[in-house]
């Protein structure tokens, strides 16, 4: 029989499935579409039962038929680890129902004021103490704080406050449960150092009691139930490994393992992750327990990448992603003095502003589309190398970047932030991106791999983006407008 671990990840705006054999071949991988609701201005929601659950289910009967295809039997499936995006807030009820849509992770700003009570009530300095952070819009605790102040029927009958991945394992073990490493959206009632729910703040925001169980992400932490089985078809009594956040399985699916590695992934938004030798809180970033005992990083990103280059497609119709690119292949580093903040959804490190907004700044009657386009790639440039820069301040100097994500089919872009940041960034060759770490962590949660830090047995890099020294002048002045440009205006990026 051929053993074979089951990967999902449950994304922004798709879900991707992978089966995966114990030396890393992929036999058999699906994927499938969704949406989100905006119900307002900054509020940014999913359905968990029509979309996160009915994707894991499609993706789940999918890979067991092509499975069978292979003439494989479904029993070789051996476990299953998940990932989701994150940190959501979902409200269930005693019978672990959904009691609102979920709200989503940093790109939902709804709780803005009550980040800033929050803070006045527990003191800044308390809540960095505890949790090794400051509240921002990726805080779950906010936003549990919102739904007790607008939506008080809800309130009344929650039972439990779950995460997306936590609310998936739910449906297929019964038991409550969110990973360390997603804990941390819970500041500042989650002790980062003794690695706990601390009741210490914990008056005014929630009681402990509806907060789930806390495991490390490569831990089993139930089996496929009965239902789950029919349901989902996957055999009943594999282990179910606890999981984590999409970012933090796409840093295995990229080969992240050592100290100083760091997985850049470019999707709806940015988000990184180096892994560092022992827990070092700062104040410009995120710092985390990782995915296993004794592992410890820094995490940070930007709030919008893909997403702002959707905007910009429909908002400016008639031209592909291909014909934008080819557009922006014409205009030269600096994109001819065009500066873009991109802001689009406020940001998050090292600014932690979620007042922020999105700047075009520098046009003239001489700008191009491409010089428009490519302006717009720069700006995610700017926006990493201004997070590598206070990276660097802070002592945590990355040593090796690699790159994941839908927009690293890019190489323009790619090429273009290695320029901008003055860092090589590798691409692995296996690019189905968060399952493919799930299944390894599946491979790890139930003992047929050590140790994480094994994923090398997986991945291998396939190309480099080499940075252009000939371009270090013209790329240096572009920075300095982008840094001078958000300090001149941000008294005005007030959200209405």
């Amino acid at each position: 029989m051929k053993d074979c671990f089951l990967g999902i990840d449950i994304g922004t705006g798709s879900s991707k499935g992978a089966l995966v054999d114990i030396s890393g071949n992929v036999l058999a991988s699906a994927s499938i579409a969704h949406s989100m609701s905006t119900p307002a201005s900054g509020w940014y929601e999913q359905n968990a039962d029509d979309i996160w659950w009915y994707d894991f289910v499609f993706l789940a009967q999918a890979l067991v038929e092509k499975l069978h295809k292979l003439s494989i039997p479904k029993e070789c499936i051996r476990s299953v680890a998940l990932s989701t995006i994150a940190p959501c807030v979902l409200p269930v009820d005693i019978k672990g129902k959904p009691l609102r849509p979920g709200i989503l992770y940093g790109i939902d700003t709804r709780a803005t004021q009550e980040i800033k009570e929050i803070e006045q009530n527990v003191g800044k300095d308390n809540i960095f103490r505890m949790t090794g952070q400051h509240l921002s819009s990726q805080s779950c605790t906010p936003k549990i704080r919102w739904i007790q102040k607008h939506e008080p029927a809800v309130w009344e009958k929650t039972h439990k406050v779950l995460t997306a991945s936590g609310y998936l394992v739910y449906r297929l073990t019964g038991n409550y449960t969110i990973d360390m490493y997603n804990a941390i959206g819970y500041a500042p009632i989650f002790n980062i150092r003794q690695k706990c729910w601390d009741k210490t703040y914990a008056e005014g925001i929630l009681d402990l009691s509806v907060l789930p169980e806390i495991y490390w992400s490569n831990k089993c932490c139930g089996f496929i139930n009965k239902k789950a089985k029919e349901e989902t078809n996957l055999p009943l009594g594999i282990p179910v490994i606890t999981g984590t956040a999409d970012a933090a399985a796409e840093s295995l699916a990229a080969g992240v393992k050592s100290v100083g590695d760091m997985m850049m992934m470019y999707g709806s938004s940015n988000f990184f992750i180096v892994k560092t030798r022992e827990l070092r809180p700062v104040p410009y970033f995120w710092a985390s327990n990782f995915l296993e005992a004794d592992t410890t990083v820094l995490t940070g990103g930007m709030a919008t990448v893909g997403s702002m280059f959707k905007w910009l497609s429909d908002s400016f119709p008639g031209r592909t992603y291909a014909e934008w690119e080819q557009l922006a292949k014409t205009s030269k580093a600096g994109a001819n003095r065009v500066t873009i903040l991109p802001y689009f959804a406020g940001e998050r490190t090292p600014l932690f502003n979620p007042d922020a907004r999105g700047v075009i700044f520098g046009l003239s009657l001489t700008t191009t589309p491409g010089d428009l386009y490519k302006a717009f790639q720069e700006s995610v440039g700017f926006g990493i190398r201004h997070n590598i820069e206070i990276l660097k301040k802070a002592g945590e100097s990355p040593e090796r970047i690699i790159a994941i994500g839908g927009a690293t089919a890019s190489s323009d872009m790619m090429q273009g932030i290695s320029d901008i940041t003055g860092c090589r960034q590798e691409l692995p060759k296996q690019r189905l991106g968060a399952c493919y770490g799930d299944a390894f962590l599946a491979a790890v949660g139930s003992g047929y791999i050590d140790s994480l830090e094994n994923v090398n047995l997986w991945v291998e890099i396939e190309k480099e983006f080499i940075p252009n020294p000939a371009l270090v002048q013209q790329y240096n002045e572009a920075y300095y407008r982008f840094r001078k440009l958000y300090e001149s205006t941000k008294s005005l990026l007030v959200s209405q």
